[in-house]
This record gives structure tokens, sequence and C-alpha cells, in this order.
């Protein structure tokens, strides 16, 4: 067990103590504070270009009433010639300028603009001519100002209310509100996209810390004084301290930024409000409780799986060509997590769900819009937690004889002079 102990003190020691450990950590939340303030950015620059000063041509008095009176976010100027509004354009003092035929039927208008210049939103400028247009026909057609008003207060709302039945096929009427279905789809993205990044990061991790020491050629050394077993668990347990350190971390960095978004969301917004989702998010301990066992269940499969690959490699230059393969498939897990984001009663969605390589994408999302029975979580479970087990059995047993085995020859081949080196020690 020392020597175990030692190896797992090494593998974590070089690990956390690397740079390349601190970019590992921030590196996400600098992505996320980056990509928020481009966001940010992006979306004020959207609002100040998507209005400004507006010409409008030879306006009728009503057109220009309704346009200016309508909350377009414009201003409004008159002229009496294309070529004035145009000689306006070129000298910057408008945005662009609308021309409206009112003659036309049905109405017709087009907007000039500088290509160089600001991106005005026409949809609302669209959508205030309909309404002038409409209203201007039905007084035409003698529907009084009181009528008229009546018809243009009319509003038609479809809610959407999920229902489920139980044994005895009695309906169970959906009680979420959308603040609570936000929140579980918000966990179950948090999950998705911690498993993802974990994968990505730690099977390459694990894999380089096997084939490194393999490629250097002293396995036959190392073995000698520890058992295969020990050894390769001691380096699967260094790195899931490492991950482990990584998300006590970012626990400590919630938890103060939570603290911090308090304080200063507290002088802005009533605290009962801020308490009010705090009491919320506390409510789905148990898609978080969820969440997390998919998590820990993926990440030790994924890692298990890379920890096998990297035994089987003689050089390390070869371990992105032999990983690349699981990458692959966690991306394809993580789109189809996006996916199940949208349609969680699609057929590949719940199929994927009950795939251990894709079930820490999927599930949680299924669990978030309740489309899935409490039978089918259990079977995931188990299954997920089976190949999980399978998986780190198989890479323990097959760790010795892999080490041992140097070729070029590619996986298949390696693996096939692998299994008759493990077979031939049985016999």
């Amino acid at each position: 067990m020392s020597k175990m102990w030692i190896v797992i003190k090494e593998v974590y020691r070089k690990n956390v103590l690397s740079g390349a450990f601190l970019a590992m950590v921030f590196g996400p939340i600098l992505m996320f504070v980056v990509m928020g303030a481009i966001g940010y950015f992006v979306g004020m620059s959207k609002v100040h270009d998507s209005v400004g000063q507006i010409g409008l041509v030879h306006p009728s008095a009503e057109i220009q009433q309704v346009l200016t009176e309508a909350d377009t976010g414009n201003e409004f100027h008159s002229f009496e010639t294309d070529a004035q509004a145009a000689a306006a354009l070129n000298a910057k003092e408008i945005d662009g300028y609308l021309v409206i035929d009112e003659t036309a039927e049905p109405l017709s208008a087009t907007f000039y603009r500088d290509k160089l210049g600001k991106d005005i939103e026409v949809d609302k400028f669209k959508v205030v001519l309909e309404a002038y247009a409409v209203n201007k026909r039905l007084v035409a057609e003698g529907i009084d100002a009181a009528k008229l008003a009546s018809i243009n207060s009319m509003h038609i709302e479809v809610n959407t209310t999920n229902v489920s039945f139980d044994e005895n096929g009695n309906v169970k009427v959906d009680e979420l509100d959308s603040s609570e279905k936000n929140i579980r789809i918000g966990i179950a993205f948090g999950v998705c996209f911690v498993v993802y990044m974990f994968i990505m990061t730690y099977i390459s991790i694990i894999s380089q810390e096997i084939a490194t020491e393999k490629g250097s050629r002293i396995m036959e050394i190392v073995l000698s004084s520890i058992s295969a077993t020990k050894h390769f668990l001691g380096k699967m347990i260094g790195v899931g301290l490492v991950i482990l350190t990584q998300v006590a971390i970012y626990l400590v960095l919630f938890l103060i930024a939570n603290l911090v978004i308090r304080k200063v969301a507290s002088a802005y917004i009533p605290i009962e409000l801020i308490d009010n989702y705090v009491a919320l998010g506390s409510r789905f301990s148990n898609d978080i409780a969820l969440g997390a066992l998919f998590a820990l269940m993926g990440i030790l499969t994924y890692t298990s799986i890379a920890g096998f690959l990297g035994s089987l490699v003689s050089r390390i230059e070869d371990i992105s060509k032999m990983i690349g393969p699981l990458v692959l498939v966690g991306v394809v897990g993580f789109y189809i997590g996006m996916y199940a984001l949208s349609s969680t009663n699609n057929p590949i969605v719940r199929i994927g769900s009950q795939i251990p390589f894709f079930t820490p994408f999927v599930m949680p999302f299924r669990i978030a819009a309740e489309t899935v029975s409490p039978f089918e979580i259990v079977l995931s479970i188990i299954i997920s937690l089976i190949f999980m087990v399978l998986c780190l059995s198989v890479s323990t047993i097959f760790y010795k004889s892999n080490v041992l085995v140097t070729s070029d020859k590619g996986l298949i081949q390696t693996f096939k002079r692998s299994y008759q080196l493990w077979r031939s020690e049985r016999e």
C-alpha cells in the first residue's frame, strides 16, 4: 500500500504543481468571462446599431404620426424629396431613410441605408405600417373606432401544459413554472458541460501518465518493485485526486462569487427575490445529485478507457492517434446532449440516454424535462455502473501485459499481442 501511495503522491504532485494545472483550472473561467464580455458588448452594440435617426420622405401626416408615436426607439425626420434625404444620409445626419408609397395596394415601403452604417432593424417599421394599413382598410369598410379598438386589443395566448399518467391512468399535471424549468435545464447543461470539459482534459492526462513511462522503457523496472494493479490504480487515483482538487477549487470560487453577487445584487434587487431563487434552487437537490452521479460515472468510464489505450501506446507521440476515437465519442455524446436540450423525446435521445458513453450527456436533460421514468433512470445508472466497473476491470487486468508490449502495428495488433501475453502468464 505504501508503494501505491508513492505513485499516487507522485502523480498528484506532478500534475497539481504544474503551470498546466493552473491553466486547466482558470482557463474555463477566463473563457466564460471573455465569452460573457463579448456577448454583452455585442448585445449592447446590436441594440445601439438597431435604432437611430431615420428620415421619412414626404410622409403623410398620419404616417408620420403613427411612426413617431410607435415605440421603435428611433427618431424621425421629414424630408420633401429623396435627394434631400440622400444628402442627409451622405452627411451622416441620419442613419437611413424610409420611402413609403401610400398609393400602392397594399401599402409598400423601401428603406435606404448606408452599407457601412448602422444595421437598423426594419421589422419594427413593417409591424407599424402593417397595423396602419389594416386599420385604414377596416375604417374604409365602415367599422367604427370602438369596434376597431376592440379588434386591435384581441390577443390569443396558447399555454402549454405537460401531463403524465399514473398506473391507474389518472392525469398528473406538470406544475413547474418557467423559472423552475430554467433552473433544471441549467443544472442539466452544467452537468453536460462539466463532463465534456473534464473528459476532454483528463483522458489526455491519464493516457500520457501511462504512455510516458512505457515510452521510456522503464516499465520492467517499475513493475519489478510494485504490482501492475497497484501501479495502474495508483495512477488512476492520483488523477482522480487532481480532478477532485479542481472541483474543490471551483466550489470555493463559487461560494465566494455567490457571497459577492448577493452583496452587490442586494443593492439593486430585493433580498426576498434573491432568497426565493436560492430556495428554488435548493428544491432540485435530486437533479443535482443525479447529475453528479452521472458525471462521476462518465468521467471514470472515459478515464479508465483512456488509461487502457495509453498502456497500448509504444511512443508518446502516438497518444493523440490512440485516444482520437475516444475523444470523438465524447464529442458525439456532447452534441446528442445539446440536441436533447430541445427534443428530449426523440428516439436518438431516448436510446442514447441508455448508452454508457452518452448517458452523462443526455440523461440530465431528460430528467430536467421529466420525460424519463424512474425505471429508466435506475436502469441507466445500473448499466453505466456495470460498464464503468467492466472498463476499470479490463484496464487493470490487461495493464501489465499492455505496458510490456511494444508495437507500431496499431491498436488491434498491439492488443492481440497483449492478450497473448496475458494468456501465457495465466497458463
